[in-house]
């Protein structure tokens, strides 16, 4: 009982219009699926279209507002409920409820576009009609001897039940099914659109040819099982629902987690930076003091002999006279060589804050908000020249070209799968504190942690060469002999994207103002220089400085700024700057140079180059002077291939060829 009773309930709550709140009379359906009593229908579109201030051609659903235009331009808007289409699944639910008992109207009036009710059927028309029409239908001889039944309000038998009625031509019973088409249709259909079907038949036959109530219970199965199925993905779209709430709120934790640790991170790197300036101005302060009283000392000691050599030179006989004088010549050597002294240890001391622009943007990442760098500059020693004929320049700020390099660590590059020794030709540093090392001997490319330990890898189809960074999420890797640069991703795990096909070997790579330049080596010892797409732009040969002869560039690199290229020459056992025109700036030539190969630059513009048969690695000022010899491996089979630098850091990675470690080194003046 209490199931039958829901299904009443929703039964009522389908067949409710949602204008006048009874059940449906007449229902015509929208495009969008709503359905509305044809009257109230109508009252909304006079209201709708001719009190909007424009004239519309179109009326919106009241519930859901989507616009449904007129079938027919040509006819009036009082008659546009009626050319919308029957909801026949309604009337038959109304059949079914009993809200289309002995509601029939006539079939003529209705295409003149009245609403009258049917008091009798003609059985060979098939139709119902009005005491008026039929009065004019029975005036007809050819129509005189139809029978015509009369319509009472108690005999079911003569009523014409709504569904029963076509859909197109609302006034004509359904009499056949077309199997070609699967409809029903009625007389005037089967003429005009299905005459030449071949499988239409009669209700009648249909109704002979398979067990009604064996077919509406399978019907009533699938519905069913289609309710439960809606029922499961309302059931999962709910959950779903709930696992987005849950996902929101744990984000929202993690963020606000994020930031408490991302604040005190920041509040004791703060706290960090100014307990070392107070350390330092303390530690300033006092070394100030002292001078200060050390001066202060000599002035009183000179201000005592001044005072003794007046006294003596009115008071003091000819002999005391002449020992003072000679005391006092003594005592000048002593000042002026403490006063020198004095002076060498005086410098003028400025505290500047030197941010670290490696931020990292995750907290574990975060090394130090800047560093506190104590700046020494010369003093002016003119104010002495009076009294002295020397002067002593203090302390000026050191520079990496007096610096160092110190070996920090180092770190395994083999990892599992590798068949022979390591290479690594070229290291590249990701925005996001990973590495991505070009192992040339093994096919791979590698991808490291900040912390150097291994994350990923992907074997390539020929050993690559160098590898440059075209945004956030892809870099390039150049795999020389195939002519073929490989278009790597990098945001999460490594993904081949693309390849862009070259017209000569591509070893050395780097991107320059949305320009990719490419050194060829052997193949026509040239800078290929392409677009982002790989078409070429222009080449940039050697031969054409007629005061040089270059061959095989093999790494190519540009300073922190991008305005200077470098690029080594392995055969040519040189180094050349060039200028964004290609002119040359310098060529770097040394007799102790065998094969140039890995370059970089550090933070004040100084260049490095690897020597990779003297097992060295060289310095070169950024005028292209040689510095010094700043690392050497002469008999350690070492041979250094690349060496790249920390961004913002006095810190490099040297790494080897044939051998499966890389070097950490940090510049120490």
């Amino acid at each position: 009982m209490a199931v039958a009773s829901q299904v009443e309930a929703r039964l009522s709550q389908i067949l409710e219009c949602p204008i006048c709140l009874d059940t449906l009379k007449k229902p015509k359906v929208l495009p969008c699926g709503h359905t509305y009593c044809a009257s109230c229908l109508q009252s909304h579109i006079n209201n709708t279209v001719t009190h909007s201030g424009t004239h519309r051609a179109c009326f919106p659903c009241p519930v859901c507002r989507v616009e449904t235009a007129s079938s027919d331009p040509n006819i009036s808007i009082e008659q546009w409920a009626e050319t919308l289409p029957v909801n026949s699944i309604v009337y038959s639910l109304l059949d079914f409820s009993g809200g289309n008992k002995a509601v029939n109207y006539c079939g003529q009036c209705q295409k003149l576009g009245k609403e009258s009710l049917a008091t009798c059927i003609c059985k060979e028309c098939d139709q119902a009609m009005c005491l008026t029409c039929k009065q004019y239908h029975n005036g007809f001889p050819s129509l005189s001897h139809h029978g015509i039944i009369n319509i009472s309000d108690g005999d079911e038998s003569c009523t014409v039940s709504t569904s029963e009625l076509c859909s197109i031509h609302s006034t004509e019973r359904i009499k056949f099914v077309c199997g070609d088409h699967n409809t029903m249709c009625c007389n005037t259909c089967v003429i005009l659109e299905h005459r030449k079907c071949d499988r239409v038949i009669t209700v009648d036959e249909m109704i002979k040819s398979f067990d009604i109530k064996t077919k509406l219970k399978e019907v009533e199965t699938t519905i069913n099982k289609c309710e439960e199925h809606l029922q499961q993905i309302r059931r999962r779209i709910e959950a779903s629902y709930e696992t987005i709430q849950k996902d929101k709120a744990n984000i929202l934790q993690h963020l606000h987690s994020l930031k408490t640790q991302l604040m005190a991170k920041l509040q004791k790197l703060e706290d960090d930076v100014i307990a070392f300036l107070e350390g330092n101005c303390k530690s300033e302060n006092l070394n100030l003091q002292t001078l200060e009283t050390k001066g202060q000392s000599l002035v009183t000691a000179i201000g005592n002999d001044k005072i003794q050599l007046k006294m003596m030179m009115v008071n003091g006989s000819d002999v005391q006279k002449i020992i003072m004088l000679h005391k006092m010549d003594q005592n000048q050597n002593r000042y002026k060589q403490a006063i020198s002294e004095y002076q060498n240890e005086i410098s003028e001391v400025r505290i500047s804050f030197d941010v670290d622009h490696t931020l990292q943007t995750f907290i574990n990442t975060l090394g130090e908000l800047g560093k506190i760098i104590l700046t020494h500059s010369d003093v002016d020693s003119s104010i002495f020249h009076d009294f002295m004929t020397f002067s002593v320049r203090g302390p000026a700020r050191s520079s990496l070209k007096d610096s160092k390099a110190m070996k920090v660590s180092e770190f395994n590059v083999k990892i599992s799968g590798d068949l022979n020794l390591c290479s690594i030709s070229d290291i590249l540093h990701l925005n996001d504190a990973r590495m991505l090392l070009v192992d040339s001997l093994n096919y791979t490319i590698k991808m490291f942690g900040q912390d150097y330990e291994f994350l990923e890898s992907m074997i390539l189809q020929d050993y690559p060469c160098s590898a440059c960074s075209l945004s956030d999420t892809e870099v390039a890797v150049t795999i020389p002999v195939q002519k073929t640069i490989q278009i790597i991703g990098t945001k999460g795990k490594m993904q081949k994207i693309r390849k862009i096909k070259t017209r000569l070997q591509c070893w050395g790579i780097v991107v320059v103002n949305n320009q990719l330049m490419i050194a060829t080596h052997a193949d026509e010892n040239s800078v290929l220089v392409l677009d982002m797409q790989g078409k070429e732009i222009r080449i940039v040969r050697s031969d054409r400085y007629e005061y040089e002869k270059l061959f095989r560039p093999l790494c190519i690199k540009t300073d922190a700024t991008k305005a200077t290229i470098y690029i080594s020459y392995d055969h040519g056992q040189k180094l050349v700057a060039y200028n964004m025109n290609w002119n040359v700036l310098f060529t770097f030539a040394n007799q102790n140079l065998a094969s140039a190969t890995g370059i970089d630059t550090d933070r004040e513009g100084n260049i490095y180059l690897c020597d990779y048969v003297s097992q060295c690695v060289l310095q070169i000022s950024q005028e292209g002077d040689l510095i010094k010899t700043l690392i050497t491996k002469t008999g350690q089979s070492k041979n250094p291939l690349t060496i790249i630098f920390y961004r913002d850091k006095d810190k490099f990675i040297l790494t080897y060829g044939d051998c499966d470690v890389a070097e950490v080194y940090d510049l120490r003046v």
